[in-house]
């Protein structure tokens, strides 16, 4: 096992793609110890890829592509303005809500960042912020993204721990929602000497600012529909989750014709675009299955749930170390490959403890979600960073802030298995 170490941690040490890190090492350590056939290596492949609910993933992005491109966007933004911008600091306040409702269309934080980030950074620098800031609270607010259902991190979750995919994305969107509204609480604190900015609604009368509040909430609520469609379909048992994302694909594709914001050239070019992540992923999954049928061949999973028995009983400490080492890995790892490595290894260990699968995944996915904010490689950090034309480190202590509280929203979950757990127990009993 030593020289299975040395390859995975000098390849990643090299900056190699974590797919090829995980399969190299994986087919090099097998080659080493000559115990196994070589014919295992692409079995192993296939049997990785060989499960019916990997083949949402394709669907889920390929949804939240199109509605993208219905620009459904904008209008987000617009309902997200009548119901808080009116608040101190209340395009701030705007940011945040709009990627709290995006969040439920795409399920990922970069494209979340990716397509906020040009409407809402110029507009707050417009209005006095500095694009620090601005470009800091777009960043922090797309973590929502990978919490609220539908979130990829979790389904990659549930593929590699068994755990139920309903149940996952219920538990995700409490701490989802509450990112939200600690980072809401924390604009309003930052911002609490910034004058309030005069809504663009006043003077207008009452019932001309309903109609439009009205008209605003009709278009908003054509793209949240997704996010109910899938959880819906999942939880209430009337689709798979595959079946529910592509029927998601399905109503993305009628909402963007019916708005003619949606060609067909533009379909097949998401649908491209879908692929190539979609193949990302998969890679991930592929080699990741190896890497793991190794680790279950030389029993490392029971060595690690052992070891962590021998050196505590009590299952917070075992949480802490978790914590940190999510929090370490999340700095260096991209979140789906590293639930994929870690999942195998730390989940029976979990089960040993006495703790819910469903209340792990949002341990283990809210841990790592974090690092696409963090350096050396957090992605929204680097998206975000070029979006707002600000460098990485003025953008990472702009964040310090918004990290320190999602920290501790994230500890409350943590510690707190019902905080998660108490909406899957009420609707899928």
């Amino acid at each position: 096992m030593t020289s299975l170490g040395l390859w995975f941690f000098g390849l990643l040490f090299l900056g190699v793609p974590i797919a090829f890190v995980l399969g190299i090492a994986a087919s090099i350590y097998l080659m080493t110890i000559g115990a196994l056939p070589l014919s295992a290596i692409p079995q192993r492949f296939f049997a990785g890829l060989d499960q019916f609910v990997l083949m949402s993933i394709p669907f889920f992005i390929l949804s939240g592509a199109l509605m993208n491109e219905a620009k459904l966007t904008g209008k987000l933004v617009q309902f997200a303005n009548h119901l808080v911008g009116r608040w101190r600091g209340g395009l701030a306040q705007v940011n945040i809500l709009t990627s709290m409702f995006f969040g439920g269309i795409t399920g990922a934080a970069t494209a979340d960042v990716a397509a906020i980030g040009p409407i809402l950074i110029p507009a707050m620098e417009k209005q006095g912020y500095s694009r620090e800031f601005a470009t800091a609270v777009t960043v922090a607010g797309s973590l929502c993204g990978p919490l609220i259902p539908p979130s990829i991190p979790m389904l990659v979750y549930g593929v590699s721990s068994g755990t139920s995919i309903g149940a996952l994305f219920l538990a995700g969107a409490t701490p989802g929602v509450a990112v939200g509204l600690a980072l809401l609480a924390l604009n309003r604190f930052l911002l609490r000497n910034k004058p309030v900015q005069q809504a663009p609604a006043e003077g207008v009368s009452w019932t001309v600012r309903r109609r439009d509040f009205i008209a605003s909430f009709r278009l908003a609520m054509v793209a949240l529909l997704i996010p109910l469609i899938i959880v819906g379909g999942v939880v209430g048992g009337v689709t798979t989750p595959t079946e529910a994302a592509v029927v998601a694909v399905l109503y993305a594709a009628v909402v963007g014709f019916s708005t003619r914001q949606l060609s067909f050239r533009v379909m097949w070019k998401m649908i491209g675009v879908a692929a190539l992540m979609s193949a990302t992923i998969m890679l991930i999954v592929a080699a990741a299955n190896l890497l793991g049928w190794v680790l279950a061949f030389e029993q490392v999973p029971q060595a690690v749930a052992s070891a962590f028995l021998a050196l505590t009983d009590k299952g917070w400490v075992f949480l802490l170390l978790v914590v940190v080492l999510l929090l370490i890995v999340g700095l260096f790892l991209e979140t789906s490959g590293a639930i994929i490595i870690l999942t195998p290894v730390l989940f029976p260990a979990a089960q040993a403890y006495g703790y819910d699968g469903v209340h792990f995944g949002v341990v283990m996915v809210f841990g790592l979600v974090i690092g696409l904010m963090t350096p050396p490689v957090g992605l929204c950090l680097f998206i975000g960073s070029s979006i707002g034309r600000v460098t990485v480190m003025q953008l990472s202590r702009a964040l310090v802030p918004f990290i320190a509280v999602i920290l501790c929203v994230y500890l409350v979950f943590v510690f707190v298995p019902i905080a998660s757990l108490w909406l899957p127990n009420l609707l899928m009993k």
